[in-house]
């Protein structure tokens, strides 16, 4: 395994989150790791689980399972999992965008103590396209996404599915209003939560020419599965809805602040 390649360091960016309720049906989604860095010092990061809210929504309890760490490699045949009860599940949330964020710092911090340390990896938010990078995007541009669909993984190593498609809805287009766009891709259940990239290794086209090299954009949350509706039988019409990754950056800015050393202050 090349821990190297950029498409395998994506595999462990994500975890499977199951959820319970009240009545005791569960359910399953994805989660992705997200570092928030620490204004007053640099060196420092908080790391945060970012899911859905339809996904915790009325959770009395979750789980989320992580690879273990053997020295700086994964022991995929070693898992380690963290229980999440229902307040930290609900703490912060947004039912209008569909996110969730949980702070995972601390339970991180005791499986590192109690020497079963998790191995991950997070997106940053340096992979996030600004506003003008953003607007230079192609209307149709190549997507992945990672994730379990329907609760599949590769469960002897421990691995999720990466699955690809294109942008069905521009990027810089606000789908009806929000800022959400669509992606032409086999979007099921399970897939909530999702991370969506552009990924171009050796190679990508702008609107100066082609570009020789690697481009790692975080685009941002798959939230919604779309199904054919008027039919006895509803069928899933592969498209999926995404919520960009500029709204949860504003999301979090609100409701990370308290969590900063002074507030967020220097």
């Amino acid at each position: 395994m090349n821990l190297q390649d950029i498409s395998t360091q994506l595999l462990f960016t994500t975890v499977p989150i199951w959820t319970e309720n009240a009545q005791g049906g569960t359910s399953s989604a994805t989660a992705f790791l997200y570092n928030v860095a620490v204004p007053s010092k640099p060196e420092q990061s908080i790391p945060l689980l970012i899911t859905n809210h339809h996904v915790v929504s009325g959770a009395k309890r979750g789980l989320v399972e992580f690879v273990e760490r053997s020295g700086k490699e994964p022991d995929r045949s070693r898992r380690v999992r963290i229980e999440l009860d229902a307040a930290t599940l609900a703490s912060r949330t947004s039912a209008e965008l569909d996110l969730a964020v949980i702070p995972i710092g601390p339970a991180l911090n005791q499986l590192e103590a109690a020497g079963r340390p998790a191995f991950f990896r997070s997106v940053s938010p340096d992979l996030i396209p600004t506003a003008e990078a953003r607007d230079q995007l192609a209307a149709l541009e190549e997507v992945v996404f990672i994730g379990y669909p329907s609760g599949i993984r590769d469960e002897k190593n421990a691995s999720p599915l990466i699955r690809r498609g294109i942008t069905s809805t521009p990027v810089w287009n606000d789908y009806e209003g929000k800022p959400t766009f669509l992606i032409d891709a086999g979007v099921f259940p399970g897939s909530s939560g999702s991370p969506v990239f552009i990924l171009n290794q050796g190679g990508f086209a702008t609107k100066d020419g082609l570009v020789l090299g690697n481009r790692l954009l975080f685009l941002g949350v798959i939230s919604q599965t779309f199904l054919r509706k008027g039919v006895a039988n509803e069928t899933f019409l592969g498209l999926g809805q995404v919520v960009r990754s500029d709204a949860l950056v504003e999301f979090l800015d609100k409701v990370i602040k308290p969590l900063l050393p002074n507030g967020g202050g220097a």
